[in-house]
Order: C-alpha cells, then structure tokens, then sequence
C-alpha cells in the first residue's frame, strides 16, 4: 500500500484526537430521538418545523400551478414564497407559531414577477397580485393538535399531522390541511387543501444541544380557482406541487424572491423580525 502525504497528514491528525480522547469514551449526544411519545413527538416537530428556542426562523417554497380541468392537467404560473416565524412553549406543554409569508407569482420560464397574466381559459389578460399571508398565531397542544389563535367567520378547517416515519438517518413528518372558506356572496366556497412532508437528519435531531434542524419540505396542494383568475364560476381547480426547504439559512432564499422583494418590499429583507414584533408582543 502507498502512504500518500494526504493520507498520512490524516492519519496524523486521527490519531491524535483518538489519544486526546478519555480511554473509553463514547461520542457526545443529545437526546435520543423519541417518536413513541407524545413529548417526543412535539419536540421532534417543534424542531423540524420551527425550533425550541424563540428565534427567528426562515422558510421557503418553490412550486409550479397547474390548472385542472376534467382530467387535463396544463401548466399555468410558478409561485417563490417565504414564511419567516417565531415560536414560544406555552403553559399547556404545546408552542405558539407566530409568522407571516410573502409570495410572488412568476413566470415559470423566466422567473420574472407577473404583473399581468394571460389566462388561457378565458382569454382575458388580468391583474396579478402578491400572495401570502399577514402576521398571524396558532397553537399546537401537546398532542400536536391545531388551534387558531382567533376564529375565522366563515372559515372551516381540518388539520393533522400524520405519524413520523423514521428509517436510518431519515426522518419524515407530514402536516396536512384542508380549509374553506365562504366569503359574503360568493357562490360557493374557496377550497384550499395543502401536504407539507419535511424531511430532518436523525443525527441532527440528536446532535448535541440542537434546538432547531434544516428539514427538506415537499410541498403539494389542491385549491379553487385563485379570485384573481376572473374564473367565474368555470368548473376546475388549481394544484401545485414544490420543494422548500423548513428552517433554511437565509442564503438558500429562491433567487427570484429575493430580487422581488428587494424591488416591491424591501423591509421584509431589512427586518423580518420587526413584521413580527407587533404580534409577538401582545401575546
């Protein structure tokens, strides 16, 4: 065998962590992961999906719509969104989420912000509107169950998160929602339904004094015609499907929202945190 001068710098350095070493001792961990308890559970949640501490957290989706109608599926527009958030235990052993989105609807070739898109059902060119949601807080009980901090009149809505799946250093859990929504004169209600699976490392839900893991999300919904769509009251629906990442570092943010919001809302770049506060601080 050839002892390369890389090989042999490494095995230098190898052996002298291994003498720095106690005789005996074993690598440090955290907690072992705990899927078979509610506690368990909640913490492996609360890590994957936000944190155990009260810092700010960043989270981004990438996902293409496609207009549905009877069982033709056509590509429509792209949406680059991000979610900023906090989360604070609460005396009943759960946590508040607090968080608001910004999402920009896009040309999917381009990449570039639709101010107007033409919809090919109706031939109409229309107005396109940023998407999102405002500062807002729910609450998930000990068991993971969901709870809107104020009701929403008009509003129904399902929740769940599904058993965790865990194989060797993957480590899965799916949250789903189905909500809809009656609005004042409208002929029917709008429909949205969404599936979030996000995917941690085993061994970054154990390491030593981790409060708060990177989880891959992949992202599927079904929904009613957007308003914006001036659809009327054409049979069909939209669905979309995307990848994200839960607790991403700021640098993985989709180019094309970031180059969107620094143009249209740049104070969501300067200080997420400061959207926030207001909510934060009442509560």
């Amino acid at each position: 065998m050839i002892l390369t001068r890389r090989a042999a710098l490494g095995t230098a350095a190898a052996t002298t962590i291994l003498a720095a070493a106690p005789a005996g001792a074993a690598p440090r961990k955290g907690p072992a992961l705990d899927l078979a308890t509610p506690a368990g559970r909640l913490r492996t949640f609360r890590m994957m999906r936000s944190g155990l501490d009260e810092a700010l957290s960043t989270s981004w989706v990438s996902a293409r719509y496609y207009g549905v109608v009877d069982d033709r599926m056509d590509p429509l527009f792209a949406v680059r969104s991000a979610v900023f958030g906090r989360s604070r235990a609460t005396a009943d052993g759960g946590f508040d989420q607090f968080g608001f989105e910004l999402a920009w609807f896009v040309d999917p070739k381009t990449d570039r912000v639709l101010e107007t898109w033409h919809n090919p059902y109706t031939g109409q060119d229309v107005k396109v509107p940023s998407g999102g949601y405002a500062p807002s807080r729910i609450h998930f009980g000990p068991d993971l169950s969901f709870h809107l901090a104020k009701p929403v009149p008009g509003l129904e809505m399902a929740h769940e998160i599904l058993p965790f799946e865990a194989r060797g250093d993957d480590v899965w859990a799916i949250e789903r929602s189905r909500t809809a929504m009656t609005f004042p004169g409208a002929s029917r209600p709008f429909r949205y339904s969404e599936s979030n699976t996000f995917r941690a490392s085993r061994k970054a839900l154990e390491a030593p004094g981790a409060v708060r893991v990177t989880s891959d999300v992949s992202f599927t919904n079904v929904c009613s015609w957007r308003p914006w769509m001036a659809m009327g009251d054409r049979p069909g629906h939209l669905t979309a499907t995307g990848v994200g990442r839960q607790n991403a570092p700021a640098s993985s943010l989709p180019p094309a929202w970031v180059e969107a919001t620094a143009a249209r809302r740049p104070e969501v770049l300067k200080d997420p945190a400061a959207i926030l506060a207001p909510l934060w601080n009442e509560a």
